[in-house]
């Protein structure tokens, strides 16, 4: 690795530990409300990561103490877990009042966050962030307004930027020149008619699975609702009663039609068998997000592209980043938890306006189609993960997807099983 690949692949770590959401979980004691002597300790706990042995956020901490050395001190456990298992954990920690000040993955499902709104266990940051001009100015146009609640209540400090959030379509450019297709298609018919022609060469079009939440052939159902006003309107809902009407068969209809143009390897299999496939160059095309960026730092980096999915539509929720302060600490500990996350959201500010600027040296071809992604005329679609029912998600893609695919549902089965997911959460 040259010495500009090794400086991007430093940087980016960099974004992704201060973007993207880690776990939060358990501490044994609360900083006690009574004055004492020293800085004011702010109870956080963050994941290391099992790979790289790597402390998430280590240097946006150690940035925070030095920087506040003697007024406040974010005091961190950090824990080698998973963030499945913080996440299971997580809940736990809530009925226990163990929670730490700041917690990370507010929003990881949102029942989980209804809960702790319904408890009153979160700070309303609005008037924090309202009342301090420079805090407010380092998020991007809208970012904030995404988080609110119906009465302007804002419980979730998202990043200051979307930009390290957005999930649009990698692609193997070779395989693209090999069917003689010149761009990326712009349209979802074109977008097919591109599929038909990797296929006639030999090439399979994209790599899709079932397990877990069937990340990516849902990428590519909720962005095809992005293409309405109505499909557009359906996405924004926030945990939907129901399923019916345009929306769901849409969305049904994507999940079928994207399935002609995979192989079956992927059905039952989670995230990493397709994920690998495209590595190894077995597929042509892999929905994911600003992550897979971190994959491809050398001279691969040339050869693969970004672009938005069809019409403009990429899928992205600030939600994903946002970070909220446990209301059960004392005063004085909110206080430090929000000065925390305003120190984020300004190192978060100064790590978009980096990325994002096409004239760095050792900017990559791919770094700079997400660039210009991003930078399109975007219609943004929320990430479903943060919208709909764990039960949906959980069970019924698991179990019901695979059923759809191989014709033993049909489709309006399929949707019944969807709605049946929403009279099963709703009676829990």
């Amino acid at each position: 690795m040259n010495r500009y690949n090794h400086k991007r692949l430093v940087f980016l770590c960099g974004i992704i530990i201060i973007c993207l959401f880690a776990g939060c979980g358990q501490k044994d004691q609360k900083v006690p409300s009574e004055p004492k002597d020293g800085p004011v300790k702010i109870p956080m706990i963050f994941l290391i990561d099992a790979a790289t042995g790597k402390r998430e956020n280590e240097e946006l901490v150690h940035a925070f103490n030095e920087a506040y050395e003697g007024v406040y001190e974010a005091e961190v456990e950090w824990m080698a877990i998973t963030s499945g298992e913080y996440r299971s954990n997580l809940k736990r920690w809530n009925v226990a009042d163990e929670l730490p000040a700041v917690i990370t993955d507010v929003c990881f499902s949102p029942a989980f966050y209804e809960l702790m709104l319904a408890d009153k266990r979160l700070v309303d940051m609005s008037s924090l962030i309202e009342q301090d001009p420079e805090w407010k100015a380092a998020f991007e146009e809208d970012i904030l307004d995404t988080c609110r609640e119906e009465d302007g209540a804002l419980y979730v400090c998202p990043s200051a930027s979307n930009c390290f959030s957005y999930s649009g379509i990698f692609y193997h450019k070779k395989m693209f020149q090999k069917a003689g297709i010149e761009q990326f298609p712009e349209n979802w018919d074109d977008f097919f008619a591109c599929c038909a022609k990797l296929e006639q060469e030999g090439i399979i079009p994209v790599g899709l699975h079932t397990a877990g939440t069937a990340w990516a052939p849902m990428l590519f159902a909720t962005a095809y609702l992005g293409t309405s006003s109505q499909g557009q309107a359906f996405m924004h809902q926030r945990l939907p009663r129901s399923y019916n009407g345009k929306a769901g068969q849409d969305l049904v209809y994507m999940l079928q039609k994207i399935h002609d143009y995979t192989s079956l390897d992927g059905v039952y299999q989670d995230f990493d068998v397709p994920y690998h496939q495209f590595v190894r160059e077995e597929t042509a095309m892999l929905p994911n997000g600003f992550w897979m960026l971190l994959q491809f730092t050398d001279e691969r980096a040339e050869s693969i592209g970004f672009a938005p999915f069809p019409e403009n539509v990429m899928i992205a929720s600030a939600q994903s980043s946002g970070w909220g302060i446990v209301s059960s600490y004392p005063k004085e500990v909110q206080k430090g938890a929000a000065a925390f996350l305003k120190f984020r959201t300004l190192q978060t500010s100064k790590q978009a306006k980096e990325f994002l600027n096409e004239k760095r040296e050792d900017i990559t071809s791919l770094e700079g189609d997400y660039i210009r992604a991003v930078n399109k005329d975007l219609t943004v679609i929320p990430n479903y993960q943060f919208q709909w029912n764990p039960i949906l998600q959980e069970q019924v893609l698991m179990e019901e997807l695979p059923k759809l695919l191989y014709h033993t549902i049909d489709a309006q089965q399929f949707l019944e099983a969807m709605n049946e997911s929403v009279r099963r959460y709703e009676e829990e």
